[in-house]
């Protein structure tokens, strides 16, 4: 059997299990009671995947139904801060869904953004790339471009063709730092590659839910280089107080759009900051190599904004982003050319977002500990197939099929130093849930504006707690989906 480290080992013994058939057919509490339509989700597989130099598995097709819990294939048009894109999941162990593989795709810009084995799409925080069993691809400084990747996606029917050749996904370093390892005390690191190779296709019974599902709340009127733009959408972060919206415009590097993500921090109705995230150009090893980078507004009085009960709005009068190569890189020494073309964006107009009125309280998770409050509001909806959604932050998650509250999630992080070396940090993760077990009781929900009410909801912890750790907390309040 070929054994491949952490979760990739996992994976690969059950390929070859799942391929023979078998599913689990268990229901949540709230499924047992209604029968659902029938439906079927399916891939069919010439993929074959090889770590490093150890003998390639070939991947099996599969299919799935109404009655299992894992979708062989699913379509999920995923709005996250202000940005969408569509992300088309395979799945390789029906009992489990970290074995999938997950090509998040740009249906505007009909790109890869990411490719991923592990995570269902790349999250921001540290603690999600530190992780063992993530192999990826993506346009950012931590891994390597998506290459060699052929796909077709049709929207109306959620069906994928995607042709690999050679695509490959890496995971994260590791450093060594440890004196035995490293007896004369010298950095050390290993990295390991997935090699995708072949064609994997997806297909659905039933149409999937589109973004036209996902509720619109902004407003925008807005020139990109005195041309009009369009918006993915865009959200207000009462936690961070940050407003961030997404666009595709040409940003000088070359004629095609590019993917434009911009933040801007507000303080008493007065403008602390505004960035872009995009495309740019860096020269690299002989050429010039397209990277991702952020860069601030050239002059923060060039944005204003108004606020009253209900939203948002920001001005931008000649808001001019650029890359002007002197900012210090992420790696100093990257040799930086001026011949390379710059990111350049002037934005015109006005947005509008909604105040979302999130205001949760939730009871003690170290016994110690007092009650703590929770303003932050869903940041990202998912519409997954034709029937199920799932709306959260980093904190909490709900997961709903057919317009009724199936899940809830919670996971609250504590971070501290790692005991050994003393300078990496070292995180602790307690997570809550209900509808798993136990049925989700002492709530309501608002389907038109995405709103929970919590009435004494109690979540149960994922796993037996330690001694100081409470087995149960309650949550109280309104938790609801920031708008799109």
């Amino acid at each position: 059997m070929l054994k491949i480290k952490s979760g990739i080992t996992i994976l690969t013994t059950v390929i070859i299990i799942s391929a023979c058939g078998g599913g689990n057919d268990s229901k949540t509490p709230q499924e047992s009671t209604t029968s659902p339509t029938p439906f079927t989700t399916e891939f069919q597989s010439t993929l074959s995947l090889q770590k490093d130099a150890e003998p390639a598995i070939q991947i099996s097709s599969s299919k799935s139904n109404q009655k299992d819990e894992i979708n062989a294939y699913s379509v999920t048009h995923h709005f996250d801060s202000g940005s969408s894109s569509i992300i088309l999941s395979y799945n390789f162990d029906r009992n489990d869904t970290n074995k999938t593989l997950h090509v998040n795709y740009d249906p505007i810009l009909k790109k890869v953004l990411n490719i991923s084995i592990g995570e269902n799409y790349l999250k921001p925080d540290i603690f999600s790339f530190s992780k063992e069993d993530i192999f990826s691809c993506s346009n950012t400084v931590l891994f390597e471009p998506c290459k060699n990747i052929q796909i077709v996606f049709d929207e109306q029917t959620g069906f994928s063709k995607i042709n690999f050749d050679n695509t490959k996904l890496s995971n994260l370093p590791t450093v060594r730092l440890s004196p035995i390892e490293n007896p004369d005390n010298q950095l050390s690191t290993e990295k390991s590659y997935i090699t995708l190779n072949g064609q994997i296709t997806g297909s659905l019974s039933r149409p999937p839910q589109t973004f036209n599902n996902i509720r619109k709340t902004s407003q925008s009127s807005l020139l990109s280089n005195q041309k009009p733009v369009s918006l993915m959408g865009a959200v207000y972060d009462p936690k961070t107080k940050v407003i961030l919206f997404g666009t595709h415009a040409n940003n000088g590097i070359d004629s095609s759009l590019k993917l434009a993500q911009f933040s801007t921090g507000i303080e008493n109705n007065l403008i602390q900051y505004s960035l872009l995230s995009t495309e740019t150009s860096f020269y690299m090893s002989g050429m010039c190599s397209a990277m991702t980078l952020t860069f601030p507004v050239e002059d923060v009085a060039t944005l204003q904004s108004n606020k009253n009960t209900d939203n948002i709005s920001l001005t931008f009068n000649q808001a001019i982003y650029k890359d002007k190569k002197d900012l210090p890189p992420l790696f100093p020494n990257f040799p930086i050319q001026p011949e390379c073309a710059q990111a350049q964006l002037q934005l015109d107009g006005s947005v509008t977002v909604n105040i979302p009125s999130t205001q949760l309280q939730i009871s003690p998770i170290l016994k110690n500990e007092s009650s703590f409050s929770l303003v932050q509001p869903a940041l990202y909806f998912d519409v997954i197939n034709h029937d199920r959604q799932q709306f959260g932050n980093n904190a909490l998650q709900v997961k709903i099929r057919n317009n009724q509250i199936e899940k809830i999630d919670f996971k609250d992080t504590r971070i501290g130093k790692n005991p050994t070396t003393g300078l990496l940090v070292d995180y602790t993760e307690y997570q809550y849930n209900c509808g798993y077990n136990e049925a989700c009781t002492g709530l309501s929900y608002d389907i038109e504006k995405n709103k929970i009410s919590f009435d004494n909801t109690t979540l149960t912890s994922k796993k037996s707690p330690a001694n100081e750790v409470n087995n149960h907390i309650t949550l109280n309040g309104v938790f609801d989906f920031a708008g799109r």
